[in-house]
């Protein structure tokens, strides 16, 4: 009986899952940049959330190649926060051209248990391939503006070269190409990033992807980067989401636009017989309070678009969604 005690523990043992470590923490642990211009520092954050229930600790990352720096957003990571290894590849001081350079960023974990992660970023650099600038910079948009920001892309080895896609992996910036010039052996096309004007606040990073028509630089990488200001009226909450809401009953929520320097609430659109939009304020106010009144005459889905025109310049229109489920009383 003894002996079958001890094989039913030593079996429970074996069949508990191990325990996660940082290297499990990552999501991503290469990074292809694919072809790059030669002259260029490519950039990629390696990012990872601790989802464990104790604080982590990194060290100083190290790396198998002088043309590649790495470091860490954060040096200690709380349970439940986000940080990133962040490595900058210098392609140029990478010396061998159109071939593949792959360094390896070791990073190290120092407690609560000791562990090397290795992370691994490449590319292909190219000397016959140019772009300028190397990077579609946006700098700082006002929040809702929306914007146009473009690069030239030039080829040097193939008089038939073409761009025949772009696509973009971010949600708010779209892709345009067109043909520039042909010179002998050396074409060059325009790329454009449009920023949607819906864009929210917040410094963002995304990459526009290039298919051409050439196998040796069928894709290509044009990194895009943005600061989206915040709104010169901050309003609060962004929305007025009624939830759950009897019908034929008013209910009202409050809705505060507040502003570093006095303005004022021209008109107010968007109100209608099941919903009545008050100003309390008329004048010119830093802080104006906006009371939506909603009272559905039918059950099911309720949404409506209150749009405030105020006479600030950098603001001059604020769009407040209003949101319910309509039930029986």
């Amino acid at each position: 009986m003894k002996h079958l005690v001890l094989a039913i523990i030593v079996l429970a043992a074996g069949a508990a899952p191990a325990l996660a470590g940082p290297t499990d923490l990552f999501t991503e642990k290469v990074a292809d940049f694919g072809v790059s211009p030669k002259g260029t520092v490519l950039v990629h954050y390696f990012r990872f959330t601790n989802n464990t229930q104790q604080t982590l600790t990194l060290g100083n990352p190290r790396v198998s190649c002088g043309c590649t720096a790495a470091s860490v957003s954060k040096a200690t990571v709380a349970p439940g926060e986000t940080a990133a290894v962040i490595a900058h590849m210098d392609t140029r001081r990478i010396p061998v051209p159109n071939v593949t350079k792959s360094v390896l960023v070791y990073v190290p974990f120092l407690s609560p248990t000791q562990e090397e992660v290795v992370l691994r970023v490449q590319t292909v650099t190219r000397d016959d391939l140019m772009m300028s600038p190397d990077v579609i910079a946006f700098g700082s948009v006002k929040a809702g503006a929306g914007a146009r920001a473009s690069t030239k892309v030039t080829f040097m080895s193939d008089p038939n070269w073409k761009v025949t896609a772009a696509t973009s992996t971010g949600g708010f910036v779209k892709a345009e190409f067109k043909e520039e010039g042909r010179n002998g052996s050396m074409v060059t096309y325009d790329v454009t990033a449009v920023l949607d004007p819906n864009c929210p606040a917040g410094n963002w990073v995304s990459d526009i992807h290039l298919t051409t028509s050439n196998a040796a630089v069928g894709k290509l990488r044009v990194p895009v980067t943005v600061t989206v200001a915040a709104p010169s009226v901050a309003v609060s909450p962004e929305t007025a989401a009624f939830g759950s809401l009897p019908m034929g009953v008013e209910t009202e929520k409050k809705i505060t636009l507040k502003s570093g320097k006095p303005f004022k609430i021209l008109e107010v659109k968007g109100a209608d017989e099941q919903l009545k939009v008050t100003v309390e304020k008329t004048g010119a106010s830093e802080v104006h309070t906006i009371v939506v009144a909603a009272n559905p005459k039918a059950t099911g889905g309720f949404t409506r678009m209150v749009e405030i025109v105020t006479d600030d310049k950098d603001q001059p229109k604020l769009v407040i969604p209003v949101t319910a489920k309509v039930v029986a009383k």
